[in-house]
């Protein structure tokens, strides 16, 4: 025979019905709070994909799925037309704000690129939370934020604009020199 509440001896034919006695259960578990983990873009499912020249037409749609936990902190994404690297003003041209979020939840960032351009430019989406914009529109903490960059060659039917020329093609600044 077991003991289960104080004072009470049960048979083993009332086995199936202690997984009922309140006596027997053990405290609910407690968790640790959640910690807050930061947009993390899942590059190989972009639309349009980060790995091809997109040449058009213009609108388009821009869809990136990406999971973060939030923990309540809004995230807002905004997109620049020929980011450079180290610059110290660098306007967004669209933005958006996105709900918080579970990590669980496969999300999707919907927005649609409008503004009428030609030739050779990149286009940088950065997400990151409200509040880790600074006063040039770049994050103050790299590590709170994610980043894709596509590059656009509209209306180069031809095929004569080389990439290189692009604004911010040349990433010299992005790389600190090593002395």
């Amino acid at each position: 025979m077991r003991e289960c509440a104080p004072g009470r001896a049960y048979g083993p034919w009332l086995l199936p019905s202690l997984a009922l006695c309140v006596g027997c259960l053990d405290e609910a578990p407690t968790f640790a709070p959640r910690g807050q983990i930061p947009p993390f873009i899942i590059a190989g499912q972009v639309d349009p994909p980060l790995a091809a020249i997109y040449e058009g037409p213009v609108p388009f749609q821009i869809n990136v799925p990406f999971r973060s936990e939030d923990v309540n902190i809004n995230l807002d994404a905004r997109l620049y037309l020929d980011l450079v690297p180290g610059t110290a003003d660098s306007p967004a041209v669209e933005g958006t704000e996105l709900p918080a979020g579970n990590y669980e939840d496969l999300r999707v960032l919907t927005m649609d690129w409008t503004r009428r351009i030609t030739g050779c430019h990149s286009l940088t989406l950065i997400m990151t939370y409200d509040g880790n914009f600074d006063v040039n529109g770049l994050p103050r903490d790299d590590m709170l934020a994610a980043r894709v960059v596509w590059w656009l060659n509209v209306g180069d039917s031809d095929g004569d604009v080389r990439m290189v020329t692009c604004p911010g093609a040349s990433q010299v600044d992005a790389v600190p020199s090593v002395p």
